[in-house]
């Protein structure tokens, strides 16, 4: 009889401590979003408090890639660049207000929390400038933000790079607000 009791409490013991330890996720009142706790964590991520991009319930495990790449859209929009720059920099003209530096800190989450992700980087401009101009300064642009998100820890075997130029506009308009738009980084999963 000893010996039972002696399993069951053991049993239940390790029971409380598997939910206390596996209950690090807290309820975010201001939009509804399960988020990271900080508590108790010596090198805590970038905060979805100060993200203006939701975050990506990572609870389920065993996703479909097209699970995967459902939710990674949700929070890894195009990122856009000023007139002849690769920096990452907030951007607020023509229509676009973003500051990318929040889309990239919830790319790097996200793949943190999915370790077998690969990404690639597309990086595209306006057509302005020669095809060569253009494919090297995408080229750059792709770069900047995978040095940015391999800054933030993440392996940069898991990211490649390709430069489109101009040749994939988002906008085939010819004006200032097409412009802005086609000046961006695509990011897309490939595995």
């Amino acid at each position: 009889m000893n010996r039972l009791f002696s399993f069951v409490l053991m049993f239940l013991m390790a029971f409380f401590l598997w939910n206390c330890s596996s209950n690090r996720y807290v309820k975010n009142t201001n939009n509804n979003l399960e988020t990271p706790s900080t508590e108790n964590v010596s090198n805590p991520q970038p905060s979805s408090a100060t993200l203006k991009y939701p975050k990506v319930n990572v609870l389920q495990e065993n996703m479909s890639l097209s699970e995967l790449k459902k939710q990674f859209s949700q929070i890894a929009p195009d990122i856009n660049f000023k007139f002849n720059s690769y920096k990452i920099q907030p951007i607020n003209e023509y229509g676009i207000n973003e500051n990318p530096q929040d889309i990239l800190n919830n790319i790097v989450i996200f793949l943190k929390k999915h370790p077998i992700v690969k990404l690639r980087i597309e990086g595209n401009c306006d057509e302005r400038g020669t095809i060569e101009y253009n494919l090297a300064l995408g080229e750059k642009r792709a770069m900047a933000a995978k040095n940015y998100i391999v800054s933030k820890g993440i392996s940069p075997d898991r990211i490649s790079i390709i430069s489109y130029g101009k040749s994939r506009p988002l906008d085939p308009a010819h004006n200032e607000y097409a412009w802005a738009k086609n000046r961006r980084d695509h990011f897309v999963i490939v595995k």
